[in-house]
C-alpha cells in the first residue's frame, strides 16, 4: 500500500502538480459520494429522526476536528519544507512529535467531549424527541476522535513528502468498510444514529492503524522508526537488558514522542490555521440564517446549488493543497524561482478547470438540477438557474484567493494569511449580512456576500503574494 514519495523540487512542474493533485481530488470526490450514500442508508433505515440526530450536531463535531486539521496543516507544511531541504533527521523528529501530540490531544478531547456532551446538546437546543440518540451519537463519535485526528495527520504527513496515492487508497478502503458496516449496524441491527457513529469510529480506526503502519514501515526519506538491525540470537548477550536498553527497544516499537522544539514550531504554524478553520463556519451560519428567512423554496434551491457546484470547491481546494506542498518543498530547497513558476502553473490549471465547470453550470444548471428533484418539486428550478447565473461568473475569483494563500502558507507564513482570510472572507460576509442585506432582503443580495468576499480575498492575497515574491521568493536570496 505504500506509495512513492514525489519530490516536487524537480521535474516538469505542471506534470508534477497534476500527478500530486489527482489522488487528492479523487479522494475528495469519493468522500463526497460516500457521504451522500451514507445519508441515504441512514435515512432509509433510521428515518428522519436518525438524520436529524446527526445533522443537529454537525457543526459541534466539526469544530474540534477543524481546529486540529489546522494544526495538522502546520505540521505538514513544516514536514514539506524539511523534506525539500533534505533535513531528514529533523523531519523525523517533527513527524514523531506531531503524531504523539495529535493522539494525546485526541484523547483529551474525547474525555472532554464525552463529559460535556449533555451541556453542549442543551446549548444547541436539541429537541427532546431525538435527544437520547443524539447524545449517544455524540459520545460514540467523541470516543473515536483520536483515531480520526491520527488519520488526518498521518495522511497530511504522507502528502507532505509527495505521497498522495497512499492516503487515497486508505480512504477508499475506509469509506467502503464504513458503507458495509452502516448496512450491518444501521440496516440489519437497527441501531440508528448510534450505529452510524460506531461504524465511523471503527472504519476510522482501521484507516488510522493503516496510516501508522505505513509511516512506521517507511524506509526511505520518511524514517519514523529507527530501523535498527535485529541482534543475532546466537551472539546476543545472556544477561537481561538494562532499563535504558528496554526503553530504546520500546521506542523502536512505538517511536512517537513529543520534542519540545518541534512542538513549538508546529504550534506556531498550526494555531493560526486552526483558528481560521474554526471561524469559517460562523460566517457561513449567518448567511444560512438569512437564507432560511427567505422561505423554504430558497432554502431548497440553495441546497441544490451546493450539490451542483461542489466540484468547483473540491478542485480548487485540492490544487491549493498541492500548491502548498509544492511551495513548501521548494522553499525548503531554496528553489524560489520554481515556486513562482509553480504558482503560475497552479493558477492556470485551476482557472481552466473552474472556468469549464462554471460554463457548464451557467448553461445546464436547470437540466442537471432535474436529476436531484422529484418532478413535483421542479418549480424551484428557475430559482436554482437564477442563483447559478448570478454566481457562475464569479467562481474564478475564488481560485486566486485559495491558490495564492496556499502558496504563501507553504513558505511558512500562516499568521498573516489567517488575518487576511478572516478579514476578506469572514468579516466581509458578516458585515454584508448585517448592513447590506437588511436594506435589500432578497436571496440574490444575500448570495452577493460570496462574490464580494471572493473578490476582496483575492485582491488582498494578490497584493500579499506580490510582496512575498519580492521579499522571500527573490532569486537573489539564494
Amino acid at each position: 500500500m505504500e506509495g512513492r514519495n514525489l519530490d516536487l523540487t524537480q521535474g516538469v512542474i505542471w506534470k508534477q502538480l497534476i500527478l500530486f493533485f489527482l489522488p487528492i481530488l479523487a479522494g475528495s470526490i469519493f468522500q463526497q459520494l460516500y457521504t451522500t450514500v451514507d445519508a441515504v442508508i441512514i435515512g432509509q433505515f433510521a428515518g428522519k429522526s436518525g438524520l436529524a440526530a446527526i445533522d443537529s450536531v454537525h457543526n459541534l463535531l466539526k469544530l474540534p476536528l477543524n481546529f486540529f486539521t489546522g494544526l495538522s496543516a502546520g505540521a505538514t507544511i513544516l514536514v514539506s519544507q524539511l523534506f525539500g531541504g533534505k533535513q531528514l533527521r529533523r523531519l523525523t523528529q517533527v513527524a514523531r512529535t506531531a503524531i504523539a501530540f495529535s493522539f494525546a490531544g485526541g484523547v483529551l478531547l474525547s474525555i472532554l467531549g464525552i463529559v460535556f456532551a449533555p451541556a453542549c446538546l442543551d446549548l444547541l437546543e436539541v429537541p427532546q424527541d431525538i435527544y437520547s440518540q443524539t447524545l449517544s451519537y455524540v459520545r460514540i463519535y467523541f470516543f473515536g476522535l483520536s483515531v480520526s485526528l491520527l488519520y488526518n495527520l498521518g495522511a497530511g504527513i504522507l502528502r507532505a513528502v509527495g505521497n498522495s496515492r497512499t492516503p487515497f487508497s486508505i480512504l477508499l478502503l475506509s469509506c467502503s468498510l464504513n458503507l458495509v458496516l452502516d448496512l450491518f449496524f444501521v440496516g440489519f441491527l437497527r441501531l440508528g444514529a448510534s450505529g452510524a457513529a460506531a461504524t465511523t469510529v471503527l472504519s476510522q480506526t482501521v484507516s488510522a492503524l493503516l496510516i501508522l503502519y505505513v509511516l512506521i514501515k517507511s524506509s526511505d526519506q520518511l524514517r519514523i522508526r529507527d530501523h535498527a538491525q535485529t541482534p543475532d540470537p546466537r551472539t546476543a548477550p545472556a544477561f537481561d537488558p538494562s532499563p535504558s536498553q528496554k526503553r530504546d527497544s520500546l521506542l523502536r516499537l512505538f517511536p512517537f514522542r513529543i520534542h519540545r522544539e518541534s512542538l513549538l514550531s508546529i504550534l506556531r504554524l498550526g494555531i493560526p490555521l486552526g483558528l481560521q478553520s474554526s471561524f469559517y463556519p460562523i460566517a457561513n451560519m449567518m448567511i444560512q440564517t438569512s437564507i432560511n428567512a427567505t422561505g423554504t423554496d430558497s432554502i431548497a434551491a440553495w441546497a441544490l446549488c451546493g450539490k451542483l457546484d461542489f466540484l468547483i470547491w473540491l478542485s480548487t481546494d485540492a490544487l491549493a493543497a498541492a500548491i502548498s506542498t509544492f511551495a513548501a518543498q521548494n522553499y525548503g530547497a531554496k528553489h524560489y524561482r520554481r515556486i513562482q513558476k509553480g504558482v503560475a502553473s497552479g493558477l492556470f490549471i485551476t482557472s481552466g478547470i473552474v472556468a469549464l465547470l462554471s460554463i457548464l453550470l451557467y448553461l445546464f444548471s436547470g437540466t442537471i438540477g432535474k436529476l436531484f428533484l422529484h418532478p413535483a418539486d421542479h418549480d424551484i428550478l428557475p430559482l436554482v438557474v437564477s442563483m447559478m447565473h448570478f454566481l457562475a461568473p464569479f467562481y474564478l475569483l475564488y481560485v486566486f484567493g485559495e491558490i495564492l494563500s496556499g502558496a504563501i502558507r507553504g513558505t511558512g507564513e500562516t499568521f498573516l494569511p489567517m488575518l487576511v482570510s478572516l478579514l476578506g472572507t469572514c468579516a466581509a460576509r458578516i458585515l454584508w449580512i448585517l448592513f447590506v442585506v437588511p436594506g435589500h432582503p432578497s436571496i440574490l443580495v444575500i448570495l452577493g456576500s460570496y462574490p464580494v468576499s471572493w473578490f476582496l480575498t483575492a485582491l488582498l492575497f494578490s497584493i500579499y503574494y506580490l510582496y512575498i515574491r519580492r521579499t522571500r521568493l527573490s532569486p537573489s536570496r539564494r
